[in-house]
């Protein structure tokens, strides 16, 4: 009886926890919206943010296409990426256009988080509509038929998907697939357009 109270006792704390944590992005303290994660907003450039997050690193990087990127680093932990114009590269007066959210504390107003069960998503986005990967990086994004135009779902490179014998399209999902960041920039009319062609493009492994 002890063992099932100590049991339940620290399941209340990780609920209340999560709940905390919840709370404080919803209130604004790392609130995922249009344009915006926390007090870093697309279109401030790389200086204004370093001011904005003060205590945090910012590591120049790129991507595996090659477009250059700030990554911000906080008590050890990659907390988002910062994609900047890539003709004119990382620079102190370089404008953000893309903000990539890995950080589990920073959430939706929905609820919705990186870490999140894809499934809990759907309860907020409604039918999951496509999951696809990509075929350069083979970055895999979930589309749901409520998804806000601003905001892109990344579940994995791959592995999320129920997929067909040779292709990059479903409407499957694993049941343990989740969320692993979330594309953040301005609101766009359709980001990952209808493409059979591509679904049924020949899946690179790695």
């Amino acid at each position: 009886m002890n063992m099932l109270t100590s049991d339940i006792s620290r399941a209340c704390l990780i609920c209340v926890s999560a709940a905390a944590g919840l709370a404080a992005a919803q209130s604004g303290a790392c609130l995922i919206q249009s344009e915006s994660v926390g007090a870093i907003r697309v279109g401030m450039t790389v200086a204004q943010v370093r001011q904005t997050v003060r205590g945090a690193t910012l590591r120049p990087s790129q991507d595996g296409d090659g477009l250059p990127l700030m990554q911000v680093i906080r008590d050890g932990l990659h907390t988002m990426d910062l994609y900047v114009d890539a003709e004119v590269g990382v620079k102190e007066h370089s404008k953000i256009e893309l903000i990539r959210v890995f950080d589990g504390a920073c959430a939706t107003r929905d609820g919705v988080h990186p870490g999140m069960p894809l499934s809990e998503a759907g309860r907020r986005y409604g039918r999951l509509t496509r999951l696809q990967v990509t075929e350069i990086e083979s970055r895999e994004f979930a589309k749901f038929e409520k998804l806000p135009p601003w905001l892109e779902i990344q579940v994995g490179n791959g592995q999320a998907g129920i997929y067909p014998p040779g292709e990059r399209g479903t409407t499957s999902s694993a049941p343990s697939a989740h969320i692993a960041s979330l594309w953040v920039s301005r609101p766009v009319a359709d980001r990952l357009p209808e493409n059979e062609q591509a679904c049924n493009a020949p899946q690179q492994r790695r």
